[in-house]
């Protein structure tokens, strides 16, 4: 029997984040830019940067910081996650044959029986993958797929924070807010939902309207840029004009998170909060403004894949 490697992949729209352990127990992970760009018509490119090279069923692609394509479909089961996830996989074999893999997906998809079994279903491939990553070819067969809500890694990171509380676990990604509760530890079905509401929402807007101001055309790197340093620099001075703009886009946003959870008939102010995923550590200050006694975990972009991993041990250990 081919002894199997478990890996977990959170396979999110703007990033890949995939974990596992060595055989000592040393953790080791990956983490690029799920951006895609199809080489076709004999175009041809080597990757640069924090990217790949890859040929997958005799078409060639670049995954990582040099793609260009984001995904905007609120579903899961398209090239570019499988593209990621069987890429993320292939760095973190270490020569093993065979994976027992532990994915992500929006809580939508998750808590629709049928809609999750699909997703299962496409990531397997059948059980059998062979890749072509950075002129490396790699052959290993998937012996089976356990896929969780975005989000639930945090749980099994830090249970303290969940043990004998009621608590709303929100997690802010590139494209998706999802929002679950947690009754010590387990999650109520009926209160799973996923919002178009993440990071994307922030950047669109912030930029119309500075591209507005300033008469220029900003980038996707220039935005969180921008967020970062606080406002746009004119001759090395940040603009105040853009600094009153960045704030009200993300107070905007926080106002609304908060009215789309309150459309849901839940209430924050009478449950503890917790917020992972990447866009939550972009927006620390502004959700500790609105939600003061929401917990911004430190380790937000990589709470879920880590939490996927040790769900994933347990599982497969029942097996």
């Amino acid at each position: 029997m081919i002894e199997s490697k478990l890996i977990s992949v959170d396979p999110g729209k703007f990033a890949t984040k995939a974990f596992t352990l060595d055989k000592d127990k040393v953790r080791q992970n990956i983490y690029f830019k799920t951006r895609v760009l199809e080489l076709k018509n004999n175009i041809s490119f080597d990757a640069q940067g924090n990217s790949f090279n890859v040929i997958l069923n005799g078409e060639e692609y670049i995954i990582g910081e040099q793609g260009e394509e984001i995904d905007y479909n609120v579903g899961k089961d398209s090239i570019y996650h499988k593209l990621a996830v069987f890429t993320a996989t292939t760095q973190l074999l270490d020569g093993y044959k065979a994976v027992r893999l532990v994915v992500g997906c929006p809580t939508s998809i998750y808590r629709n029986k049928n809609l999750r079994r699909d997703y299962k279903d496409y990531i397997w491939n059948n059980g059998s993958v062979v890749i072509n990553v950075n002129s490396k070819l790699y052959t290993f067969l998937i012996e089976n797929v356990l896929v969780l809500p975005e989000g639930s890694g945090v749980v099994y990171t830090r249970p303290e924070l969940f043990k004998d509380k009621r608590v709303a676990v929100i997690d802010l990604g590139g494209l998706n807010m999802n929002f679950t509760i947690y009754d010590n530890l387990i999650p109520q079905p009926s209160s799973m939902f996923t919002l178009n509401h993440g990071y994307a929402e922030i950047e669109t807007k912030l930029a119309n309207e500075l591209n507005s101001i300033y008469g220029t055309s900003l980038t996707s790197n220039d935005i969180q840029n921008i967020i970062r340093q606080g406002g746009v620099k004119i001759k090395g001075n940040i603009d105040p004009k853009s600094t009153h703009i960045i704030d009200s886009v993300l107070n905007n946003y926080m106002f609304k998170l908060n009215q789309e959870i309150r459309k849901n008939n839940f209430n924050l102010d009478v449950m503890d909060v917790v917020f992972v995923g990447g866009t939550s550590l972009l927006l620390h200050n502004k959700i500790k403004s609105h939600i003061p006694h929401a917990v911004v975990m430190d380790n937000a972009i990589w709470a879920n894949v880590e939490g996927f991993y040790k769900i994933g041990a347990i599982k497969y250990e029942r097996k």
